[in-house]
């Protein structure tokens, strides 16, 4: 081994300026290892209950596919932005995940629930398969949502001043809790029979 020396002008290295700088990508594992990545947040449609109708979907959507997170590393405080990347979906009832790079949106007024490409919609059916229009609720066949979510990380070097991403940096899963199944009664008004001319 050498002695190093440093020259007179040359200020030694320290906290703020060390001889080697960790990389741009070792911060971003430190983060992964150091930080709680929150998940991305499910909200669901209806959010108590789901139905067995045929035509009347759960509808899933996130609240939050970006977030920030702050660590201290040598001296510097460091900013690692999360995005989301994809989303999957398991349902909880043994059909197969939704697996999708898009964040789903909440219905709106106007939208077609089983139609509108923007919506992410799942159709659960009886547990003990389709009897009769009379059919739930079912208070012993709850189902639970559970999301898998992966999220790249960025960060940018206080020391070298590179910005840098990688993808799958972190995942999280988070549920909805167990929600009961219903099946919804549709019936006929009179004033529905009157508007179809009957």
């Amino acid at each position: 081994m050498f002695p190093t020396y440093w020259r007179c002008d040359d200020p030694p290295p320290s906290a703020e300026t060390p001889s080697d700088p960790p990389s741009t990508q070792k911060i971003l594992r430190h983060a992964a290892a150091t930080i709680h990545a929150d998940g991305a947040g499910i909200y669901k449609q209806p959010p108590k209950v789901s139905y067995t109708n045929k035509y009347i979907p759960t509808l899933v959507s996130v609240t939050n596919p970006t977030q920030t997170h702050v660590i201290n590393l040598l001296g510097h405080d460091i900013t690692i932005t999360l995005k989301a990347t994809n989303y999957e979906w398991d349902w909880g009832d043994g059909t197969p995940n939704t697996i999708t790079a898009y964040q789903g949106m909440a219905f709106e007024k106007g939208m077609d629930p089983n139609k509108d490409p923007r919506l992410i919609r799942h159709y659960y059916t009886p547990p003990n398969g389709w009897r009769s229009r009379f059919d739930g609720p079912y208070p012993e066949a709850t189902r639970t949502i559970t999301l898998t979510t992966t999220w790249s990380g960025t960060a940018t070097n206080p020391f070298t001043g590179e910005t840098q991403t990688i993808n799958g940096l972190v995942t999280t899963k988070e549920t909805t809790g167990p929600f009961p199944l219903n099946h919804l009664i549709v019936s006929n008004t009179d004033t529905w029979e009157e508007k179809q001319g009957h």
